[in-house]
C-alpha cells in the first residue's frame, strides 16, 4: 500500500470523527468547525502522505491522501445530519414547531405536515453528502497543497560542478 493511501485512510478515520464534533458546536459548528476540521486533516494528509511514500513521490500523493480524508469528512457529514435530523425528531414539540414554521414561511407550496416530514427524513441525508462534497473538494485541494510542501522541503541532490574541456 502507498504511503498517501496509507495517510489517507489514517487521516478518513480522523475526519469522520472530527467532522461529526466539530459540527456539534453551536452556531458556527456546521459552516465553520467542520469544514475547517477537513481542510486542515486534509493538508496534513497530503504532506505525511508523500513523505510516506518515498523520494520519487509528487504532488499525486498528497492529492490521493488528501481525497481519501475527504471522503472521510463527508461521511462524517452525512453522518452528522442525520443524527442532527434525528435529534430534532425525538423532541416532538420541536418538531412540530419546526413543522409549523416550514408550513408558515412557505404556505403557497401546497405540502402537508406529512409530506414536510417525508421530507426532512430525506434532506438530513442529502444535506450531509452536499455539504460533505465541499469538504471533500477542499481536503482534496489542500492534501495537494500539503503534498507540494513534502515536495519542497526535498534535500535537493548536489549539483555537479560543470564538465569544464581540458585543452
Amino acid at each position: 500500500m502507498s504511503g498517501g493511501l496509507k495517510s489517507g485512510l489514517i487521516f478518513a478515520i480522523v475526519s469522520i470523527v472530527a467532522v461529526i464534533g466539530f459540527s456539534f458546536i453551536p452556531a458556527i459548528g456546521v459552516f465553520c468547525c467542520g469544514p475547517l476540521a477537513s481542510m486542515t486533516l486534509g493538508a496534513i494528509a497530503g504532506y505525511i502522505g508523500v513523505r510516506w511514500s518515498g523520494p520519487t513521490a509528487g504532488v499525486g500523493s498528497g492529492a490521493l491522501a488528501g481525497g481519501v480524508a475527504g471522503v472521510g469528512a463527508l461521511i462524517g457529514s452525512v453522518i452528522f445530519w442525520v443524527i442532527a435530523i434525528l435529534i430534532a425528531q425525538s423532541d416532538p414539540a420541536l418538531f412540530e414547531e419546526m413543522l409549523r414554521q416550514i408550513e408558515e414561511q412557505q404556505p403557497a407550496s401546497g405540502l402537508t405536515s406529512d409530506d414536510i416530514r417525508n421530507l426532512i427524513n430525506v434532506m438530513g441525508p442529502l444535506i450531509g453528502f452536499c455539504a460533505g462534497l465541499i469538504h471533500l473538494l477542499f481536503a482534496a485541494g489542500l492534501g495537494a497543497l500539503g503534498g507540494w510542501l513534502a515536495v519542497r522541503q526535498r534535500p535537493q541532490p548536489p549539483m555537479m560542478p560543470p564538465a569544464y574541456p581540458t585543452a
